[in-house]
């Protein structure tokens, strides 16, 4: 179904909005019953343990692509079931009216997917998701990160997206009735798999396959222009604490490349996220240029940084080439379309006559014209 088709659905009375409420909550009651029963008998036989005796690969973390993930196993004109990130089968109804999210990066796809008006239950938010879609201010606290069942049971939302790692809240969401998508994304390739997934199931695949066919164009320019450059830069993204590093799992890693510099870090080997790899292993790279991430729970900045005499010799503090990533308010190094400003940015900085101050503000309003319909002064955005 093409975006811009018009789902004509029988209106849904007052009667049949609270029908639907007293079934859902009667499955919560059911399932919180069955529960309960579990528990009790898990005591009495000497277990000590209460928790959920879910299948192993169930409760593991879901990591890379799913096969077949995005896949649409079957339509009609009543609904479409999709292969979701968790590799579960998920059948959704068409026309979608109402969204519940405790995922909070999926909000900014759904608006950017031009539903932001449906979301009508969100767990932790932002300002500046206000900015983008006012009516979430009226949406109904459905559980930060962790599914309120409580509350969507209360809601009874056509659909409900989810972090794809927590299968467990997936399936506890799906019992209550409510349709329970699992989206990840971790890099641009699950990224643009959740925007396939959500294009499917919101009706809005011509939208998505424009967003992706945009970050291609835009990651494939960059490819190209850094194939070109001769002398390039070196450059590391230091995380939320001194001597953490993206390495080459991560999309800031990747960002450095596609913006034509060398992320040294690319090669550690990690098992975690933002592995440490410590001053001595930074010292030895000594980068050109040091970037710091965005986010909210970093605890230094570049000032603490040139102010520390045991880094004043590194190359990136020398020649005062030390940033923090953009937005505060809009993350652009985020694994969604926007990193493609992450990459303007860094771009900007170790290569400036290939992209001037002037074209890169041209890129960001041209990126959020195209993303929300409107632009953003720097103090709005944070940048």
């Amino acid at each position: 179904m093409r975006d811009t088709e018009i789902v004509k659905e029988k209106p849904v009375t007052e009667a049949g909005q609270k029908s639907k409420k007293r079934v859902v909550l009667s499955r919560i009651l059911a399932v919180l019953i069955v529960t309960a029963i579990f528990v009790l008998l898990r005591i009495m036989s000497g277990c000590g343990s209460a928790e959920r005796n879910d299948d192993s690969s169930k409760n593991s973390a879901v990591s890379g692509q799913i096969q077949d993930a995005g896949k649409i196993v079957s339509q009609d004109d009543e609904s479409i079931t999709v292969i979701d990130q968790a590799g579960r089968e998920v059948e959704v109804p068409k026309g979608v009216q109402s969204i519940a999210i405790s995922y909070r990066v999926v909000a900014r796809f759904v608006i950017t997917l031009g539903d932001g008006d449906k979301i009508k239950g969100i767990g932790k938010t932002e300002e500046f998701l206000y900015e983008l879609a006012p009516s979430l201010k009226d949406a109904v606290d459905v559980g930060k990160g962790v599914p309120d069942l409580e509350a969507l049971a209360e809601l009874a939302p056509d659909i409900f997206f989810h972090k794809a790692t927590d299968i467990d809240g997936l399936d506890r969401v799906k019992d209550l009735g409510i349709p329970a998508v699992g989206l990840s994304f971790e890099n641009p390739e699950e990224m643009k798999t959740a925007l396939t997934i959500m294009g499917a199931v919101l009706g809005k695949q011509d939208r998505a396959q424009d967003l992706i066919a945009y970050y291609d164009e835009r990651i494939d320019a960059d490819k190209e222009e850094a194939e070109k450059i001769n002398d390039k830069k070196s450059a590391i993204v230091m995380g939320s604490s001194l001597g953490k590093v993206a390495d080459g799992s991560m999309l800031q890693s990747a960002m450095i490349e596609y913006a034509g510099g060398i992320s040294p870090a690319a090669d550690m080997e990690a098992t975690e996220l933002w592995p440490t790899a410590g001053t001595e292993q930074i010292f030895k790279w000594d980068p050109d240029y040091i970037f710091i991430t965005g986010s909210e729970g970093t605890n230094y900045g570049p000032e603490d940084i040139f102010k520390d005499k045991a880094w004043a010799e590194l190359k990136a503090v020398k020649n005062k080439h030390v940033y923090v990533m953009p937005a505060q308010k809009d993350s652009w190094e985020f694994p969604g379309v926007v990193s493609v400003l992450g990459i303007d940015f860094m771009k900007s900085k170790m290569y400036p006559e290939l992209l001037p101050e002037e074209q890169l503000q041209e890129n960001i309003d041209a990126f959020y014209e195209m993303s929300y319909g409107r632009t953003f002064t720097a103090e709005e955005i944070g940048y």
